[in-house]
């Protein structure tokens, strides 16, 4: 199974284009199957194309590389792989409804209700997983599709819970009964929380972007089993000494937010997986603390470390639980430090509303909880859906203030650092174009004119010499060597009017097809047999076009005189002679006929017709060299005047990824969604964002 990391530009059902990555010279077994997969979603649902990511088999691939993934005790979350799984779940589901399957609108529509019922399966959260989806997947996020996507989350949580996999008889995953509420002097401590989730989060997309780029320029990129095989050798010999670390992220994560149970640390200290009684101090030495410290500070630094590097090798993997135990770790170090100072300092005035005596006054757990939202929303920047999440987690509404707080302060310094979370680095990273539409920019150019691209080659059907097989090849490897692969031509007329838009990829495969024909064969880009349904309604029509149901033909004798008015330049029906024949050399052609009685049916037979009885039209499959129904005849145009606002708002809200320029029905330019994005990027790095 070799999957290509490249996309395709389609012309039916929808604006898509094409990404082409290289990163090892090797094949590829499943590419599509590692990492994350949220950025890839995000890109689909976009508007882009990518041939086989959602399809069975990287499906299977992804389903049973998670499996093994978790359970080898590495960094790697659970979370993105499942919004990939579930995405593909409604994408193989679009197939059976032809309603869906042939509108990319709808299909996304059900990609991104699916991938809410990603999230809402990995954390039992249905209204987390639905703001996840708002907040961080979808590019287009109307209220129908909401309510879709709400649906799609309930129902897989109710499964969830009927299977109940964690044994638990509870959709919670991480359950939490904390008896005690907060103080406002625990406020300083949970910004203080945010401020290092916000460090951590900006930290670690540059060190990881630095690692991505390292395996893509040198050597590590061109074995990836073997960096798998360190990265996992090194990790378990890191982490089995830490009685912390040797526990599983979900486990680790669901001890640190536990509050201290009744006895002393010391009693059970040598058991390893009861972490509850591990992460408390019986007494109020600072002897115990410092141990308890030392060893939160070695799972930190473990846990930080490993999740920078395993984030981004090729299995199925992802970042939101492995964030959330690096944070869940520092906010239970902060927490254990506020433990200490309100027993050994109980006297200090800002300590005042703690009860007296020996009495617990805060729960450390509480700054894990915080910890962990800070941590994530640092490195993906998502905020009310990291809030609904950890509450759903947790079954735990008391604490949703202290979790606002920690979460806001972390957005604002990540911001400061960078305005993208690590989802939107890595879709910069791997090339796909996409279009930010969150951010406001203030543009430095004007008009449409400024923006245009004017040196792309055009298609002319008018001049028949340049239109050959062997030059239109010359013209794709062209555009392929300036980076354009995923973009096309324009077709014009002699006068330079604009009548179509031929896709890069879509004439790629229209020029295979012709492989065994003539170099010199002249090709069609505007030919009118593809019109008829227009002229005599007869069923050679470009199968583009559908015929209404009980649509009536008139009458055929003016409407063929029309037809071959139409078609005498071509001179294509039955005995005229073509200059440059339709069909390759000894192929026996099959005809479709225009019958003269206005009731009958249009046939399709292997026999020419009768000499003047009707207009022999040879049927589509023996026109190979034909284009016109690769051509998108009615691409969408603007004016060289038109504003630089129109020109973002329709790149970026209706998901093209082209806009011709024309004036007057004159080609003038093309604009490419992805000149348009390096042209934002530029006013990102000149600072000109509101």
């Amino acid at each position: 199974m070799v999957v290509r990391s490249a996309t395709r530009v389609t012309g039916r059902g929808g604006v898509s284009s094409s990404v082409e990555t290289s990163v090892s010279p090797t094949v590829k077994l499943a590419y599509y199957g590692a990492g994350s997969g949220i950025p890839e979603v995000k890109s689909i649902l976009a508007g882009f194309v990518i041939h086989g990511f959602l399809g069975v088999r990287i499906l299977a691939v992804k389903t049973f590389g998670l499996i093994l993934c978790c359970a080898s005790g590495i960094m790697a979350g659970k979370e993105g792989p499942m919004v990939q799984i579930a995405a593909s779940l409604g994408n193989i589901a679009t197939r059976i409804f032809g309603k869906y399957h042939t509108n990319e609108a709808k299909k996304r529509e059900v990609i991104s209700a699916a991938a809410a019922a990603g999230v809402s399966v990995a954390f039992g959260a249905p209204i987390g997983g639905v703001l996840f989806s708002l907040e961080e997947v979808s590019y287009f996020f109307p209220n129908k599709t909401m309510l879709r996507s709400l649906t799609c989350a309930l129902v897989a949580a109710l499964v969830l819970k009927a299977y109940d996999p964690f044994g638990t008889g509870k959709l919670v995953l991480f359950q939490t009964t904390y008896d005690m509420d907060y103080h406002w002097f625990e406020m300083l401590a949970f910004a203080v929380i945010g401020v290092f989730g916000g460090l951590y989060g900006a930290l670690f997309c540059r060190l990881n972007m630095a690692i991505n780029r390292l395996r893509r320029r040198t050597w590590l990129g061109r074995y990836p089993v073997a960096e798998v095989g360190v990265v996992t050798a090194l990790t378990l010999a890191a982490s089995y000494g830490n009685p912390l670390t040797r526990l599983g992220l979900g486990e680790l994560v669901g001890s640190l937010f536990q509050e201290c149970p009744g006895g002393g640390r010391a009693a059970r200290a040598d058991e390893e997986r009861d972490a509850e009684r591990l992460l408390c101090v019986a007494g109020g030495s600072a002897g115990e603390y410092a141990a308890l410290l030392r060893l939160l500070a070695l799972a930190l630094a473990n846990r930080a470390c490993f999740a920078v590097a395993t984030f981004g090798i090729k299995v199925p993997s992802g970042l939101v639980l492995p964030s959330m135990a690096v944070g869940a770790v520092f906010g239970r170090i902060v927490g254990t430090c506020v433990e200490y100072l309100t027993r050994a300092h109980a006297d200090w005035a800002v300590f005042a509303q703690c009860p007296a005596g020996d009495a617990r006054c805060v729960i450390p757990g509480i700054y894990a909880l915080v910890g962990a939202g800070a941590a994530l929303t640092g490195v993906t920047h998502t905020t009310i859906a990291v809030v609904a999440i950890l509450m759903e987690l947790t079954g735990n509404l008391i604490y949703t203030l202290p979790v606002l707080v920690g979460v806001m302060a972390a957005r604002w310094v990540a911001e400061y650092f960078s305005a993208h979370g690590i989802y939107d680095r890595l879709l910069e990273h791997a090339g796909h174009p996409y279009l930010d539409t969150k951010t406001q920019y203030i543009h430095t150019r004007r008009t449409a004119a400024e923006l245009m691209q004017t040196d792309l080659e055009t298609v002319c059907v008018d001049y028949e010499p340049e239109n050959s097989l062997a030059l239109v090849a010359a013209r794709l490897e062209r555009i392929s060597a300036r980076g354009l692969a995923d973009g096309g031509f324009p077709v014009v007329g002699a006068r330079g009017h604009l009548l179509g838009w031929i896709a890069c990829a879509e004439l790629d495969y229209a020029v295979a097809r012709c492989r065994d024909m003539d170099p010199d064969t002249v090709c069609f880009f505007n030919n009118p047999l593809w019109q008829m349904d227009h002229v005599a309604h007869g069923p050679a029509a470009v199968p583009h076009y559908r015929r209404p149901p009980g649509h009536a033909k008139p009458d055929s004798a003016p409407a063929a005189g029309r037809l071959a008015r139409l078609l005498r330049p071509w001179k294509l029906w039955a005995g005229g002679a073509a200059a440059t024949p339709l069909l390759s050399a000894g192929q026996p052609p099959s005809y479709h006929t225009h019958e003269p009685a206005a009731d009958s049916e249009s046939t399709g037979s292997d026999e020419p017709p009768a000499e003047g009885s009707a207009i022999a039209v040879p049927c589509y499959k023996h026109r190979l060299n034909d284009f016109t129904p690769f051509v998108d005849q009615t691409p969408l145009t603007i004016s060289p005047n038109s504003p630089i606002e129109l020109v973002a708002n329709l790149l970026s809200r209706l998901g093209v990824s082209y806009l011709c320029v024309v004036d007057k029905g004159v080609y003038c330019g093309v604009i490419f969604k992805k000149a348009y994005i390096g042209y934002v990027k530029e006013l990102e790095e000149a600072g000109y964002v509101r």
